[in-house]
């Protein structure tokens, strides 16, 4: 049974290379309350040339209603259809020539945790991997034991020891959680950093994002 259609009519925002041409796609997951405007902003302060930046908007710009420490069903059907359009991202890539080994999913808050959700419950080799200042969603005590392999899938977790809206634990279990399914993780808690992102996180992403980029020589 298909996802509802509830984020399906919203507009997706490009910028960077041209996804024809592009070496990577970055698609970029934004926060409640934000626009894939302002993610196509963080892309392009990274500055890192021959990616794709794909930023899907959200209906309202909420991915889902609620927490995402809720039980799930309180977040359908909207998180379904958030989830649908990271398949339809995905395959839109694909199209181009670029599959899930040459996509990294990055996303912020409501993003972070779409990105990380969607990447555990779909193993597979992704390019990469980034959620800043989001976990996988469910509520306290979820099973998150899946089976499947990232098979060595780059991943980065960057998050506020005191984020307001984002635990710690929840950070953590995410990153063993894709330890698990084999991923290569990067965990950064920063302290007092409130729910933002910094520079250091930003280079973990150029970094990663340089794996995949003919860069000419000085």
């Amino acid at each position: 049974m298909s996802a509802p259609s509830i984020h399906q009519d919203q507009p997706l925002r490009t910028g960077g290379a041209a996804l024809d041409d592009a070496q990577v796609a970055l698609v970029l997951l934004h926060g409640r309350g934000a626009s894939a405007q302002g993610m196509l902003r963080l892309a392009e302060a990274l500055d890192v040339p021959q990616v794709a930046h794909l930023a899907p908007q959200a209906r309202m710009r909420s991915w889902y209603p609620q927490s995402f420490m809720a039980d799930r069903e309180q977040n359908e059907p909207e998180l379904a259809s958030a989830l649908q359009v990271l398949r339809d991202v995905l395959d839109r890539a694909e199209d181009a020539g670029l599959g899930p080994d040459r996509v990294v999913l990055l996303g912020f808050s409501q993003g972070a945790c779409l990105a990380t959700t969607y990447a555990a419950q779909n193993p597979r080799r992704y390019g990469g991997v980034v959620g800043l200042s989001g976990g996988l969603i469910g509520p306290e005590g979820t099973d998150f034991d899946v089976e499947g392999s990232l098979d060595g899938t780059p991943a980065f977790l960057g998050c506020s020891d005191e984020d307001p809206y984002i635990p710690e634990a929840r950070v953590r279990e995410t990153a063993d959680v894709l330890r698990g399914l084999n991923a290569e993780v990067t965990l950064r808690l920063y302290e007092t950093l409130g729910h933002t992102t910094n520079d250091d996180e930003l280079r973990h992403v150029r970094t990663l994002l340089r794996r995949y980029v003919d860069e000419p020589d000085a």
